[in-house]
C-alpha cells in the first residue's frame, strides 16, 4: 500500500530513520484497527472540505490586515474562518461517526466572543460560508443516524456548535482535538497556516491530520503562499502520507466505499523522515518573532545556531519534518516557566512524525502525556526531529538549559550583592 507517490509528488522524501523508535514513539502511536481506519478516512474529509472555507476566507480578506479579525482578549487573533472552520468539523464528525451531540472533541474557539451580539456581522458571515461550503451530499451519504438530512445551517446552530467543542480531554476513551486555524497571523498575512484535527485515546494521540493549503510541494518557499498548491496530511499507526489538497478533494466528492482508509493508502505519497548529520540538518522556526521559543536556546548553542531553518507559522512544521524538507521542530525556551504547550498546537502533528520514522518528547527527553486536560502541563516544551539526531539535540538542549541556568544564578547573586 502507498507503493509509490503520485505524479505531483516525484521525490521520494523518505529514507531510513535510525532503525529503531524508542518506548515513547511506539506508546504514542498506537495501534491501527478497523474502527481507527474508518476515523482517518473522515478525518481526511473533514479537514479537505474545512479547507474550501479557509481559502474562501483568505481570498475574501485579502489585504484587510487587522480589519479581518478580532482580539480574543489574550493578545491572539480570531477570525470568521476559525469559527466557521470548527462548525464544520464538528457538524461533519457529529454526522458521520453517528453520535451527534455526544461528540467528544475540544476545540480552540468557542462562541463566547459571538453570543453578546457585538459581533453579529461576522456571527452571519459564518452562517453564510457554512451553507455555501458544508459538504451536505456528503454528509448524506456518511449519515449513520438513518439519513437524517441537515437543514440550512442558522445562527443559533453557530453557537450550539461552537460550545460543542469544550471537551476537558482527559486519559479516559477517545477524543477529539482541533485548531481550526493554526497559525492565525499567517492567515491573515495570506501565508502559511494549517487545519489540524487529531485524535487522543487513553492520554496518547493515536491520528492526526494537517490540512495545509498553502503550502508548497517538496522544496518550495514556505514563507508565501503557494498558488494552487496546498497539501494534506495524515499519520495513523505506522503509516504516513500526503496529498495534494486538490487531488483529496476531488476524491472526497466520491462516495466512501468499504476500506476507505486503504483508498487513501494509495492515494497518498508514502511519508518517511529524512536522516543527516547535525551539520546538515534544517531547523523548524516560527515565522512571527514573538513565537520563535528557540532563539532562547539557539544564540547560545554553537550547533544549533549555525543550522538552516525555515520559517513558517503553524503545525505544517511537522508535516516539513515527516516528508524531509526540515530535520527538527523545537519549542519552548531553556527555562521551565513559559505557559505549557496547548494541545490543539500538537496533537495533529505528533502522530505524522511518530509514523514517518521521527522522534518527538519534550525538551527533557521526556514522553508527551496529552492525558492533562487543554494543556502539555507535564511536559516542558517539544522536540520532533527526524529520530536520528533526537539524542544529539536533547543533549544539547540540556547544555544549553544548565549554562542558562548557572548564567541566572549568578545574575540573581549580583542583584542581591548591589
Amino acid at each position: 500500500r502507498g507503493e509509490g507517490p503520485p505524479r505531483a509528488f516525484r521525490r521520494r522524501l523518505c529514507v531510513r530513520p535510525c532503525g529503531r523508535k524508542c518506548a515513547s514513539s511506539a506508546a504514542m502511536v498506537g495501534r491501527s484497527d478497523e474502527s481507527l481506519d474508518v476515523l482517518l478516512d473522515l478525518a481526511i474529509r473533514a479537514v479537505a472540505c474545512a479547507s474550501r472555507i479557509s481559502v474562501a476566507v483568505q481570498a475574501k480578506h485579502r489585504g484587510a490586515g487587522a480589519a479581518a479579525w478580532s482580539d480574543k482578549g489574550d493578545a491572539s487573533p480570531v477570525t470568521v474562518g476559525d469559527w466557521a472552520v470548527q462548525c464544520l468539523i464538528v457538524e461533519f464528525l457529529s454526522v458521520a461517526t453517528g453520535v451527534g451531540s455526544d461528540l467528544r472533541l475540544m476545540g480552540e474557539e468557542d462562541a463566547d466572543l459571538l453570543k453578546d451580539g457585538s459581533r453579529d456581522a461576522e456571527l452571519q458571515e459564518v452562517v453564510a460560508l457554512l451553507n455555501e461550503h458544508f459538504p451536505f451530499a456528503e454528509a448524506a451519504r456518511l449519515d449513520r443516524r438513518a439519513g437524517v438530512p441537515r437543514g440550512r445551517f442558522t445562527e443559533p446552530d453557530v453557537i450550539a456548535l461552537l460550545q460543542r467543542g469544550s471537551d476537558a480531554g482527559g486519559r479516559e476513551g477517545r477524543f477529539w482535538v482541533l485548531d481550526p486555524i493554526d497559525g492565525t497571523k499567517g492567515f491573515i498575512r495570506d501565508a502559511q497556516y494549517a487545519i489540524g484535527l487529531g485524535l487522543v485515546e487513553r492520554g496518547s494521540p493515536v491520528l492526526g491530520v494537517i490540512g495545509s493549503p498553502n503550502l508548497p510541494g517538496p522544496g518550495g518557499d514556505v514563507t508565501r503562499r503557494a498558488e494552487g498548491e496546498g497539501w494534506v496530511f495524515a499519520g495513523l499507526g505506522d503509516w504516513a502520507g500526503a496529498i495534494e489538497l486538490g487531488d483529496c478533494l476531488r476524491r472526497c466528492g466520491g462516495d466512501a466505499p468499504s476500506g476507505a482508509a486503504a483508498a487513501w493508502r494509495e492515494a497518498c505519497g508514502r511519508l518517511q523522515v529524512a536522516p543527516c548529520a547535525a551539520a546538515e540538518a534544517v531547523m523548524c522556526e516560527s515565522f512571527e518573532l514573538s513565537h520563535r521559543d528557540g532563539d532562547e536556546i539557539r544564540p547560545r548553542s554553537e550547533l544549533l545556531s549555525t543550522m538552516a531553518d525555515r520559517r513558517l507559522d503553524s503545525m505544517s512544521k511537522y508535516g516539513l519534518v515527516a516528508r524531509g524538507d526540515a530535520h527538527i521542530y523545537l519549542r519552548g525556551g531553556s527555562m521551565p516557566n513559559k505557559r505549557p504547550e496547548n494541545l490543539w498546537d500538537h496533537c495533529p502533528g505528533i502522530p505524522i512524525v511518530l509514523a514517518a520514522g521521527g522522534r518527538a518528547t519534550d525538551l527533557n527527553g521526556r514522553p508527551l502525556d496529552f492525558g492533562t486536560g487543554r494543556y502539555l502541563t507535564e511536559n516542558h516544551g517539544i522536540l520532533a526531529t527526524n529520530g536520528t539526531l533526537h539524542v544529539e539535540i536533547l543533549a544539547e538542549i540540556a547544555r544549553v538549559s544548565e549554562m542558562a541556568t548557572s548564567d541566572g544564578g549568578a545574575e540573581d547573586k549580583k542583584r542581591r550583592m548591589a
